[in-house]
């Protein structure tokens, strides 16, 4: 169950993706077309204005295909970074930082060179890190705290609760609200998970 609940969050991660990926793509090619149209009339134009000119041997940074690219959302709301990490979709490659501030202006671009970029995009609302520590069948239980799915349950550990002293007990039985991935891998492993 706990598997298909990862299956369906990353598959909805991965839609997530697409989408901007191709949206940006489209932009990317409309730009690029009009471009090419400029290049021809200038070319066609015979001005020497308009002629290029050489550039000195300096080497400006491009996505690149084995660049590895991260993908930042925060949310306001709550203060938590969630990130996923992907290679470069078709479209962004051979393009230079400005070429990324220009059509990704609702992102911050926090790194670029041609080995990783890393783009940031603030969100207004709550991460989907909402977590409440409670008990399954005599075992430490991960449960989320809004229903996903149908379902509240993520995960059962293999951590026994009448391992713990009686008033650990009674607070996981009870519930314990966990805000983000980080502050739930270091209950977890606390308790030796």
């Amino acid at each position: 169950m706990v598997k298909k609940i990862y299956f369906v969050l990353f598959f909805i991660l991965v839609i997530f993706v697409s989408i901007i990926s191709a949206s940006i793509g489209y932009n990317m090619y409309s730009i690029k077309n009009n471009e090419n149209q400029i290049i021809e009339y200038k070319n066609e134009a015979n001005v020497d204005f308009f002629k290029e000119k050489p550039v000195d041997n300096i080497t400006v940074a491009k996505i690149t295909p084995s660049t590895k690219m991260t993908y930042e959302y925060f949310y306001k709301n709550d203060n938590i970074t969630e990130k996923v990490e992907d290679v470069p979709p078709y479209f962004l490659i051979d393009l230079t930082r400005n070429d990324l501030e220009e059509n990704f202006k609702d992102w911050q671009i926090k790194e670029f060179s041609s080995s990783e970029v890393v783009l940031q995009k603030v969100i207004d609302g709550e991460s989907t890190q909402h977590y409440i520590i409670g008990e399954y069948e005599g075992y430490i239980a991960v449960y989320y705290e809004q229903e996903i799915n149908g379902t509240k349950l993520k995960e059962i550990t293999d951590i026994p609760l009448d391992g713990l002293p009686k008033e650990e007990q009674d607070k996981i039985k009870n519930g314990i609200k966990i805000k983000g991935k980080d502050d739930l891998i270091k209950f977890l492993e606390s308790y030796g998970s």
